[in-house]
């Protein structure tokens, strides 16, 4: 299973870079990360005190990298569940409700063909969030087939308008709005569970903090790359909630090994 695992992961990774060559801006660049203006000044004029080039760059810098670690988000999770066969403490509500955040993200910034260094990762962590449902049915004895066939046409019926022209226009003006909701239902059930249990469960540290390092890391490109408002707030959002897990990682540690023990 681990091996299985880590095969999806992978070809999730080569999916992501397809994808992102396939919508890549015809935008000059040296080094990936240096705009040609940028790489003249910073560089060549070794002006290290031109903020905005600055800015430009590690802005460029940090998409990458998150795009690159974004690959394997989720595997720490992955490895936890398979290696103790359980999935206890992990609200398949917000995990199911994640599947439309990183779809309708990725709807949304292809609709406003916003650079695709700005949504990339978010290819990656659909297909390991995918692999994270497909492990409660695996492991949840509780979890019927009927019911996780009916989550996937839920997510099948949802995403395929999306990503095939069938709704209007207009109802993208929305869809930032409706990711917002999304998030929220996304990370709130899983925040609850943890207080309710004072426990995380099977939550593994490494892939919260990594969640929440790429979120607040995303916001600061996002807010150096976009004007978009609500998409700002989307990302603060974002950032506050995956904050909040890995506080109660963090608060529910010493409960969480007295339960080990």
């Amino acid at each position: 299973m681990k091996y299985l695992a880590v095969l999806v992961i992978l070809q999730a990774a080569l999916l992501c870079t397809c994808y992102s060559k396939s919508t890549e801006e015809k935008e000059k660049s040296v080094y990936f990360i240096f705009s040609e203006e940028c790489f003249d000044k910073l560089v060549i004029q070794k002006d290290f005190l031109n903020i905005e080039c600055v800015k430009k760059t590690l802005s460029e810098f940090i998409s990458y990298s998150i795009v690159a670690l974004s690959v394997i988000l989720k595997a720490p999770q992955i490895f936890k569940i398979v290696q103790k066969s359980k999935v206890t403490g992990l609200s398949f509500d917000s995990i199911f409700f994640e599947l439309f955040v990183y779809s309708f993200s990725i709807a949304y910034n292809v609709h406003k063909g916003n650079p695709w260094k700005l949504y990339a990762e978010n290819v990656a962590i659909l297909f390991q969030t995918v692999i994270i449902v497909a492990l409660f049915k695996v492991y949840e004895k509780s979890f019927t087939l009927r019911q996780f066939y009916l989550r996937i046409a839920i997510f099948l019926g949802v995403n395929l308008p999306l990503f095939t022209g069938l709704i209007p226009n207009s109802i993208f003006n929305l869809a930032i709005i409706i990711n917002i909701c999304l998030i929220l239902f996304a990370r709130l059930p899983q925040i609850w569970s943890n207080f309710r249990n004072k426990d995380t469960g099977q939550l593994a540290f490494i892939t919260i903090f990594l969640q929440f390092a790429g979120a607040a890391a995303r916001c600061f490109t996002i807010l150096v790359s976009s004007t978009d408002g609500m998409l700002i707030l989307l990302n603060i959002i974002s950032v506050t909630l995956n904050f909040t897990l890995v506080f109660q990682m963090i608060a529910y540690w010493n409960s969480k090994k007295g339960k080990q023990d």
